[in-house]
This record gives structure tokens, sequence and C-alpha cells, in this order.
């Protein structure tokens, strides 16, 4: 069976892009699949808006049995659905999260949900959420059935060294984009401060000023995947100050490394603490961010952090991909 997965980010430094190399490589026997990604041209100020014209030829011309979409409020999802009809083949949809933008932005956002997402909603053969938050919200417009499918995490790759405890760095691992919360690093007072990501916007320039305002040791890094588990290792916690998530990969990614994951309450975030941790209340950021620091501090979280490793076994990609491609036959009707 032949899969094209048709989206709009695959070889940047993100967690859309991160989800695709892992599900098409960790695909059982049987499964074989195709990306479409590349050098579309972006619209200013929103990177998710890229138009995909000769990647839309290219998916004409492709021979697949499935065609797999991801992330809502892109013209690759659009374009995909449409493709996936013109073809006559069964189509399945990946939401990653769901955007809460403001200012000259939003107008996108309004056109796709009014005008793109309804053809999507009725062309899908299964839509997969990664978060129960943005189930919620696509069940406000579509009378279909979402399913959860979580991300998932390389336990093979992210293997954890030295103790957290060794190391310095207040670490955020992503996009620079100012809808992650990136500027509010800069509360942290006691530690360096780690940003591990691309730039997106000129906010690396930003960050780096206010840094320089407030005194605050601030560096940058970009890394691709594979030297990921040396970047973490560098890092006494990850926080993640996000103003909306799915299902952050950067959650498990840190489990798996043994590194203390802070974070704003979005998405799947407190619930999957939960079920790891058991009190996620201990790593959710409320209030200041150098205050949870210096509470956790207090504690070693070794112990914890080693147990809840274990947990996040369940999380594998190998298993999240078999569960994929059992969907994928079901649409193609092939058992």
């Amino acid at each position: 069976m032949r899969v094209l997965l048709f989206v709009h980010t695959y070889r940047e430094k993100n967690g859309i892009a991160s989800h695709v190399q892992n599900l098409a490589r960790s695909m059982p026997k049987g499964v074989q699949c195709e990306v479409i990604s590349g050098g579309a041209f972006s619209l200013p100020f929103f990177s998710g808006l890229k138009f995909p014209l000769s990647e839309t030829w290219k998916a004409l011309a492709s021979d697949f049995d499935v065609m797999h979409i991801h992330g809502y409020g892109n013209f690759f999802s659009f374009f995909g659905a449409i493709v996936a009809a013109l073809k006559g083949k069964p189509l399945v949809w990946t939401v990653h999260g769901y955007p809460r933008i403001i200012g000259a932005r939003r107008l996108f956002y309004y056109v796709y949900r009014y005008l793109m997402a309804p053809f999507i909603f009725w062309k899908a053969c299964r839509i997969i959420s990664v978060s129960h938050d943005a189930k919620k919200l696509l069940e406000k417009e579509t009378a279909k059935r979402i399913e959860m499918m979580p991300n998932g995490v390389d336990l093979r790759l992210f293997r954890p060294g030295q103790p957290y405890r060794k190391q310095k760095y207040a670490a955020y691992v992503g996009r620079l984009d100012p809808d992650k919360g990136v500027m509010r690093m800069l509360e942290c007072s006691s530690l360096p401060i780690l940003f591990i990501g691309p730039d997106e916007g000129g906010t690396k320039e930003k960050l780096r000023a206010e840094a320089k305002r407030l005194g605050r040791h601030a560096t940058f890094e970009e890394v691709p995947l594979e030297r990921m588990p040396s970047a973490y290792e560098k890092c006494r916690y990850v926080i993640l100050p996000s103003k909306y998530e799915g299902f952050p990969m950067t959650l498990l990614e840190s489990v798996a490394m043994e590194r203390p994951f802070i974070s704003t309450d979005v998405g799947e975030v407190k619930a999957t603490l939960a079920a790891l941790f058991g009190r996620p209340e201990k790593f959710i950021l409320q209030g200041s961010l150098q205050q949870k620091i210096s509470q956790l501090e207090k504690e070693d979280l070794s112990s914890e952090m080693k147990s809840a490793r274990k947990k996040a076994e369940k999380y594998s990609w190998g298993s999240i991909a078999a569960r994929m491609a059992a969907i994928y036959r079901e649409c193609a009707g092939k058992k």
C-alpha cells in the first residue's frame, strides 16, 4: 500500500515535520510512504501559509492509495484534499493543534475555517487530533467523529546520559515564534538560557536585544534531529511557555532524556504529565518562570524522571505507526 504524505513542512525543525519524518520511517512492512513538501513559496508573517503550486501537480502525478494531510490552517491541507478528490482516493487528516491567531493573520483563519475546512471535513475518511483541546474545537465544525492519536517519541534515539542536575541551561526547544511565548524565557534569572530552534520573523534578534537589556545570558542554536539528544543533554530544564499547542513533542523528548519539562497548561500537556508523573501541577507554569524553577530546584527529580521515562514507552513511534497503518488499510479497503 502506498501513502502520500502531503505536508507544508518536512525538512524544517518543528513538531509537525518531526512527526511526519518519524511516522514515515516507522511504518510497518507493507506500507510505503512518499512525502511531498518542498519549496512552496510562503506568504508573509505566517510560516504555515505556503502555497503548493508545483507540489500539487506532483501529487496529481503520484500513484498512491491514501492521501494523508497534516495541520489546520495551511494551504497544503486544502490542496491535498482537492488532489484526493480528483483522483478518487481516501483522505486522512491529522490536526496537530488549533491556532489561536490575532491581528491581521486572523483574516486567513476565517477564510480557511469557512471556505476551505468544510471541504476537507467532507472529503476526509478519518480525522485525527493529537489533543483533546483541538478535538473539542474541531467538533464544533463537523459532525464527523474525531479520533485521538498522540505524538510519539523515539526512545532508541533519545537516551539520557548525564543527570539533569549536572547541567546548567534553562532551555526552550522549537521555533522562535511569538505565539510560543518565547519572550517569557527571559523571566529566568538564575540559569543561563538556551534557545534551540530556527528563527521566525526576526524573533531571535528581539530576544537577543531584550536579553542584553535585562542582563541575561542567552545562547542560540539550531540542531538537526539526529543531534537533538546531545542538545537536550545540556539542559537542566526544558521549558515551553506556549500560548497554544496540540501535543508538543518536546514533552516526550524531554522525558525520554530525563529532563524536567516546565510548560503552560496547553493542549495535552497537563494530561500527559499526569499520565507520566501523577502530579502535573508541579511542572505547570503559572506565575513567574523564575519562581517555578526556584521551586523545582529544591527537589531532586531524578528518580521521578527515570520512572516517567519507562511509562513513556507507550508513546513509541512503532506503536503509533502501527495504529496509523491500520487506519490507512481501513480507508483504502485493504484489511
